[in-house]
């Protein structure tokens, strides 16, 4: 029994490495070597800051506790498993993604429906809706501020003629601090929604809509049963492009609120960084830097399965 096993072992090593010595024959050597040079340059800046920033969350690097310098071991994790401001922030990031994502589409499907129907200034609407994407988040993070400011604000001016609503001091209540900055997140990211909504748009063949209408569907019953499900593999590319974008987001949060009023906009990466750069916890604030890098993984891996089965064609456009 032991010797077939040792066969079937042995087996596939040979299998593996004749495979290994056809593609080695068949110029994958040659590819190899003209790929390590751009191997190494991300091995460098990709690979050599992840493994320090590893190594790094096994230590005990806190500058307010020098003393404690050089302590190896998993203390870091096992304090992250049961620290409820962690866990907290990552509710936070939850909350801003989910309303960066839906204000994102609703606003960018609609600009892309618009700009696809009009005939005239076309061009100009498009660039119109593209200018946010253009605007760098501190600016965007600088002007969103001046308008949320409760005195002179352009948001409480324009909400004084409505009754029932006094003014409200949008970045320093814990009630509209999130939603404030997710509105200005919205604003600055929606074109990317935007840009691949349209293209979604254009593919889908002219043919469908004139079908329709000589079947009298209504407006309403053409997008629900031909636009909606022409773009459902584009949406979901764009779904997760803007969770990953959301959850990274750093400045426009850093900026306005850094992280408050009391924690209420402490996201996942202004912890961090106040972890590493308030309280001087290096060490802690890479296992939080790792504990993001992996939510992110999982994030990216959904996104890479979206585009595998985009590209078999099992999903409408893209």
């Amino acid at each position: 029994m032991q010797s077939s096993d040792n066969k079937r072992k042995g087996g596939r090593l040979v299998g593996k490495g004749s495979a290994l010595a056809t593609f080695l024959t068949e110029g994958g050597g040659f590819l190899l070597i003209m790929l390590l040079p751009a191997l190494l340059v991300l091995g460098f800046v990709i690979g050599l800051p992840m493994l320090k920033a590893l190594v790094l969350s096994f230590d005990t690097i806190n500058f307010r506790r020098p003393a404690a310098a050089g302590t190896f071991g998993f203390h870091n994790y096992e304090k992250l498993l049961f620290d409820a401001q962690v866990w907290n922030s990552v509710w936070r990031s939850a909350l801003y993604m989910g309303g960066t994502v839906v204000g994102s589409i609703v606003l960018a499907l609609s600009a892309a429906l618009l700009t696809r129907r009009i005939v005239r200034f076309r061009a100009l609407a498009r660039l119109t809706f593209l200018i946010p994407w253009t605007v760098p988040a501190v600016v965007t993070a600088l002007v969103w501020g001046v308008m949320y400011e409760g005195n002179f604000g352009v948001i409480n001016r324009l909400l004084e003629p409505l009754p029932f609503i006094g003014r409200v001091d949008w970045l320093i209540d814990r009630q509209t601090a999130l939603p404030a900055l997710i509105l200005a997140q919205v604003w600055n990211e929606f074109p990317v929604a935007y840009i691949f909504f349209l293209a979604g748009l254009h593919s889908i063949p002219d043919e469908l809509y004139e079908a329709a209408q000589i079947d009298r569907a209504s407006a309403f019953n053409q997008f629900r049963y031909i636009t909606l499900p022409q773009l459902r593999t584009i949406t979901a590319v764009i779904v997760i492009l803007l969770m990953i974008m959301g959850f990274k987001s750093f400045p426009i949060i850093f900026i306005l609120t850094g992280g408050g009023p009391a924690g209420a906009t402490e996201t996942m990466t202004v912890l961090t960084y106040n972890t590493a750069f308030r309280k001087l916890d290096f060490s802690y604030a890479a296992t939080l830097g790792i504990l993001a890098v992996l939510i992110s993984l999982a994030m990216v891996l959904a996104y890479l399965r979206v585009m595998k089965r985009a590209e078999n064609g099992s999903g409408g456009a893209v």
